[in-house]
This record gives structure tokens, C-alpha cells and sequence, in this order.
């Protein structure tokens, strides 16, 4: 608990990031913050989903959450579900879906989150994400 403590306060540090990059392969997120920092858009990384949901309750400016789908210790539906059901109610979090598998696109509880497969169109990522935002003020 001592390592989850210090990375929320970490987190709250970061005022200006708006989106959260979820994925269980650490290495693959620097590069998609690196590309999302060039885009002018401000990110956290985090590589435990456990930990992305104390982040995100922890970060009110974090409006946008981009997950892998397919994680060991929570896939990333699971994850959304779970933010959906603990947020509250006056708080509302956009969601952006990363797979490498085409057959959990149609994962239940997430139908009407937009998916993309991975390797990710970088581009259509980033124009997504200004979707998401200008979405949730």
C-alpha cells in the first residue's frame, strides 16, 4: 500500500494531465505517451489496472482513460465497469479501448466503447482522444 500511496500523491501532482494510458505492457506505454506529449496532450501511465482505478478516482482532471483490453490481473472491460460503478455521479470519464485480439472487440459491458487494434493508428488514436475530450469538458 506504502508503493500505491506515493504514486497517487505522484499522480496529484500532475494536475494538467487529462488522460490516463492503461496497459499491462509497460514498454509499450512510454511510446504512446511520448506521441500523445507531441500531440500537445498530457498523460499518466499506469501498468497495474488495479492501480489506474486509484488513480483515476484520485485525479479529477483525468477524462479520458485509454486501456488494453486484454491484462492478466483485470482486463481492461472489467476495468471500465469498475470505474463506471465507483465514479460519482457528477464525475464522467470517456473510455478508448486497445486490443491486439479482433475476437474481444465484442466484449460484454463495453459495446459502445470505440476499439482500437493494435498496432494502433496512432493518428486515429489522437484524433479520437480530442473526440473524447471536447466530449467532456
Amino acid at each position: 500500500m506504502e508503493e500505491l500511496g506515493s504514486t497517487v500523491e505522484a499522480v496529484r501532482e500532475c494536475d494538467e494531465a487529462s488522460i490516463l494510458l492503461v496497459d499491462d505492457e509497460e514498454d509499450i506505454l512510454p511510446e504512446y505517451q511520448d506521441f500523445l506529449e507531441l500531440h500537445g496532450l498530457a498523460s499518466l501511465t499506469c501498468a497495474d489496472p488495479e492501480r489506474a482505478v486509484e488513480i483515476a478516482l484520485a485525479q479529477p482532471s483525468i477524462k479520458v482513460v485509454v486501456t488494453d483490453l486484454r491484462m492478466a490481473k483485470l482486463d481492461g472491460a472489467s476495468l471500465i465497469q469498475l470505474l463506471r460503478a465507483t465514479l460519482p455521479a457528477a464525475r464522467h470519464i470517456e473510455f478508448l479501448i486497445l486490443t491486439g485480439d479482433a475476437t474481444s472487440r465484442t466484449r460484454g459491458g463495453v459495446e459502445n466503447v470505440p476499439v482500437f487494434m493494435k498496432p494502433v493508428d496512432t493518428d486515429a488514436l489522437v484524433g479520437a482522444i480530442r473526440t473524447a475530450l471536447a466530449a467532456n469538458p
